[in-house]
């Protein structure tokens, strides 16, 4: 089944990452146009006049881009209405656009040859069974581990949260779920921590402040009361990515464990930080045995 998908994006900040994102996943082109609302245009028409149509779509009010993708499969269709979804935030958010999607009767042109994709070449190791380790798809792994992820939602109150992380105390970090089971944010002991100790003892952070930054940080902290008041963006691995991405990703966002997550971003397991190194090690040592034996 072929599928022609319309977004009109009232962001334009989202327009490259979405780009980004349809082309990581396969889709095979995209048509950007210039468009406006009928009904913004026609309420600048009675405020600026006729005599002023020439620059009526130059305003930054009235931008919006419309995107069209031809796209085959369901799969496909999925996957790319998941990363639009994601990329916006959601398209039940106001100001954030509208996505369409409609049957395809006949396309022509839609394969191109495509050039032979450059293989990657991956620096020496380490040491040999490293190589095996990194390029061990995340969901394997997530599999040996049988972590358990914690789930919450947005509305979760922050002393909640904390009970739902005691539940599964290998798991470091809470995965904050919108109502259509996508990913939507994260949430770190730390933070956590911070929070319960924050109301605990909230003379200790006040006596730390020193400057502006300082007192509004203090400000933000006290209103806090939910998940989604706290949660920092959602960091993921998807199943089929690799053991490296996992540890790049986690070292980059300063996170000790990630979820992993299907096509559409829901939450489909976890991976420790320390227990990803505990297989390293092991698997290391297993294979040094197995060589000195031989």
């Amino acid at each position: 089944m072929t599928h022609l998908v319309i977004v009109i994006l009232d962001d334009l900040s989202c327009l490259p990452d979405l780009l980004q994102a349809w082309r990581e996943i396969g889709v095979p082109g995209t048509t950007i146009m210039e468009s406006v609302g009928a009904r913004r245009a026609e309420t600048w028409l009675s405020k600026a006049g006729l005599a002023s149509l020439d620059r009526l779509f130059d305003a930054r009010e009235l931008r919006r881009r419309t995107l069209w993708a031809v796209i085959e499969g369901d799969k496909l269709l999925a996957q790319a209405v998941a990363e639009a979804e994601r990329v916006v935030g959601g398209f039940e958010r106001p100001e954030s656009g509208l996505l369409l999607v409609l049957p395809v009767a006949e396309t022509r042109g839609l394969h191109k040859e495509q050039q032979e994709p450059v293989e990657e070449e991956l620096p020496p190791a380490v040491r040999p069974d490293w190589i095996v380790l990194r390029d061990t798809p995340v969901d394997e792994v997530a599999d040996i581990l049988d972590l358990k992820p914690t789930i919450i939602s947005p509305d979760t109150p922050l002393d909640e949260v904390a009970n739902a992380m005691l539940t599964h105390p290998r798991v470091h970090v809470a995965c904050v779920e919108a109502e259509d089971g996508r990913l939507v944010g994260l949430l770190g002991l730390r933070e956590i921590a911070d929070d319960v100790f924050f109301h605990i003892t909230p003379e200790k952070f006040l006596s730390e402040i020193s400057d502006l930054d300082e007192v509004m940080e203090f400000a933000g902290r006290s209103a806090m009361r939910t998940a989604s008041d706290a949660m920092q963006d959602p960091v993921w691995v998807k199943r089929g990515e690799t053991v490296r991405e996992a540890f790049r990703r986690m070292h980059e966002n300063e996170l000790p464990g990630l979820p992993v997550v299907d096509e559409q971003y829901h939450v489909v397991g976890y991976v420790n930080l320390l227990e990803l190194l505990a297989i390293g090690l092991k698997r290391g040592s297993e294979e040094s045995a197995k060589g000195q034996s031989q």
